[in-house]
């Protein structure tokens, strides 16, 4: 059965990483872990929600991968929170995404 709500989270973790994305270029050496897992999110969220909305047989292993790179993205993402308001957004659409892609 496709998860409309793992979608959702998944498209709108992958809106969230691309704006942080871009926020953190030009950010220096000390936002470049922030780009990385920012980066590896978008990609793992995008997949995610493909797989799911075809129904594939591979997305409930997939979903708990983009659980796990949502949740290191998140932490990432909340070392910068206080001074990045697009930092906190990612983290806080990160964690969603995690929770919805582990029910």
């Amino acid at each position: 059965m496709i998860d409309e709500k793992c979608i959702d989270e998944c498209l709108a973790c992958v809106k969230a990483c691309e704006i942080c994305i871009d926020g953190c270029l030009g950010g220096g050496t000390e936002m470049e872990a922030c780009l990385r897992a920012c980066l590896d999110c978008a990609d793992i969220c995008s997949v995610t929600a493909k797989l799911e909305a075809r129904n594939s047989t591979f997305s409930k292993k997939l979903r708990v991968l983009c659980a796990e790179i949502c949740d290191a993205c998140a932490e990432e993402c909340e070392k910068h929170a206080d001074h990045h308001d697009h930092c906190k957004a990612c983290a806080e659409a990160c964690r969603a995404c995690a929770e919805a892609c582990r029910n």
